[in-house]
């Protein structure tokens, strides 16, 4: 009480949740040393944070050189979310003397159980004076989580099982857990990321575990809602279930999932085929209790009808595995001779406009998709008025906004310029590459990409992708089958995606779901080193400031 705590804007790294104890703190915010003299919208009033008992902030300050103030707090612990809690309370769960381990007995849902064990265990979510190797495992006779010593080779029963490979009683833990399934979208791997992370949110606020399914054929007899579904597989599929993507990262952070394939057939069936009307979530964040009947709740339509920030949040959990982040950064760093990206660059063309018809060949600039007339771009046109009442100064950060889709390098320099920041003569390029005249004025001045040959060193880990996508024995005329071609196409756009993520100023393209996905990779603490990243937000909130962040 009265400590006081400065927050310098800047990324800030989140090391982990160390105790299963929380702090609920009351501090007042805004202070006379702010850019807006203590003003900062929707910060200058009392607002309760949630911290972790060792001292981890969990709460995002937005303006620079904010003062805050403790002037109360509370503690208790953290809600163990089991569904038997009568039974938890009364044999002591809440009681100092339930450390370590012992927590596990009284976490009755297989899925929850399995994500805590000692910090030494992977990514699991600790519990204090726990034995270090420890993990916890499902049984599922006893319906009991108990805890297991990692790398013994023994469990505390015959049906043990957790979230990998090696356990007595199967691969996958799903026993006693209601399911979310979803149908993902008919695009590439972004707009696919925007199905898959409205899906995470759903599933956390209904408290239900995700199904990642595999996606389907083009052309595969279809029943029940999926009948006409215009999801053609080789381009929703993101190479999930082979190991490309960190799934303990998101699965550590709240968001619970399964395998289609790990499921039993009864439960897939209802998810892809038979869901009852009064199951289905056509949009919004509906009660739970509402779908408490459901075994199976189906998300109809996560790309278009949740494409706001709560929705997509999830992304910033839903990253790389760590084998493809540590390839990105090593080829980068060394092939720019540095080991600060100091500005990262997306090219993105959408080149299949028609000039004639819609007066440019980029959709992003024609009569289609453009951010001064269309449906598109009218959040950034309305965040513009709330922002700037001032004719030109609005107009200027539309005409900038814009022009970041399908640069050139001069139309880099321009937006760049705008906001007060110089090129260097080396930056990092993630290019689609599909003008290549404008991709060229980018190498000639300067732009440093990732090649195929700087991914020869990881041909032989990308052979075993494929062979674990053989293992799996999918039925081809129903699901997608990859090819060795597929995954090295996927590797070359995750490491540039991640590339795009490492730059202390991150210049991204209007109309582009990739740059969005890179934004939420970067984290909204860093929405400020970007042009692109959460703009209308930062518009409306007046976080961007004439003279200051961009030319007046």
């Amino acid at each position: 009480k009265g400590d006081s705590y400065t927050h310098n804007w800047g990324l800030l790294e989140y090391k982990g949740i160390k105790t299963d104890k929380f702090k609920t703190v009351t501090v007042t915010a805004g202070s006379s040393k702010d850019p807006q003299n203590g003003l900062c919208e929707n910060y200058n009033q009392n607002q309760k944070l949630l911290i972790t008992h060792s001292g981890y902030l969990a709460g995002i300050l937005s303006c620079a050189n904010q003062e805050i103030r403790v002037v109360s707090a509370a503690s208790k612990p953290r809600h163990c979310e089991s569904k038997d809690l009568e039974k938890a309370e009364s044999e002591g769960i809440y009681s100092d003397k339930y450390q370590g381990v012992q927590l596990c007995k009284y976490l009755y849902e297989c899925h929850k159980c399995v994500k805590h064990g000692s910090p030494d265990t992977g990514m699991k979510l600790s519990v204090s004076k726990e034995t270090p190797g420890t993990k916890c495992v499902w049984c599922r006779a006893e319906n009991k989580c108990m805890s297991s010593n990692n790398g013994s080779g023994s469990f505390p029963c015959s049906d043990a099982i957790g979230l990998g490979n090696g356990y007595p009683g199967g691969d996958k833990c799903h026993v006693g857990s209601k399911f979310l399934s979803f149908v993902w979208n008919n695009g590439r791997v972004n707009n696919n990321m925007i199905s898959w992370a409205a899906s995470m949110a759903l599933g956390k606020h209904l408290d239900r575990v995700v199904i990642l399914a595999q996606p389907i054929q083009k052309g595969a007899k279809l029943k029940g809602h999926q009948r006409g579904d215009p999801n053609h597989g080789n381009s929703a599929f993101l190479g999930i279930l082979e190991g490309m993507w960190d799934l303990e990262y998101m699965e550590d952070n709240g968001y619970s999932y399964v395998f289609e394939r790990d499921l039993d057939e009864s439960i897939v069936a209802v998810a892809k085929y038979n869901a009852p009307q009064d199951c289905k979530i056509f949009s919004g964040f509906p009660d739970p209790e509402k779908f408490e009947h459901c075994k199976v709740v189906h998300l109809v339509e996560p790309f278009s009808a949740y494409q706001d920030v709560r929705s997509q949040m999830p992304k910033q959990f839903i990253r790389p595995a760590k084998w493809i982040r540590e390839a990105s950064e090593k080829i980068i760093r060394e092939k720019m001779g540095t080991s600060e990206i100091a500005l990262s660059v997306h090219q993105r063309h959408h080149n299949w406009g028609d000039e004639e018809k819609h007066g440019s060949k980029f959709l992003c600039r024609g009569s289609l998709k453009n951010i001064h007339t269309t449906k598109t771009g009218l959040p950034y046109r309305d965040a513009v008025h709330k922002w700037q009442q001032t004719t030109s100064i609005g107009r200027r950060m539309l005409e900038m906004t814009q022009l970041s889709c399908a640069m050139n390098y001069q139309e880099l320099l321009t937006v760049a310029n705008y906001w007060k920041q110089e090129v260097p003569s080396r930056f990092f390029l993630a290019s689609d590459r599909e003008e290549i005249d404008r991709f060229q004025t980018m190498v000639d001045n300067g732009g440093v990409t990732i090649e195929a040959e700087d991914l020869k060193f990881l041909e032989p880990k990308v052979k075993e992708l494929l062979e674990r996508h053989l293992s799996f024995n999918f039925d081809c005329s129903l699901n997608y089958c990859a090819s060795l071609k597929k995954f090295n196409q996927l590797l070359g756009v995750y490491v540039d995606m991640w590339g795009m993520a490492l730059g202390r100023f991150f210049l991204g393209g209007y109309y582009s779901t990739m740059s969005d996905t890179v934004c939420y990779w970067r984290g909204r603490q860093a929405a400020n080193a970007s042009n692109i990243c959460f703009l209308p937000e930062r518009l409306s909130k007046h976080w961007v400031r004439p003279g200051k962040d961009v030319v007046a």
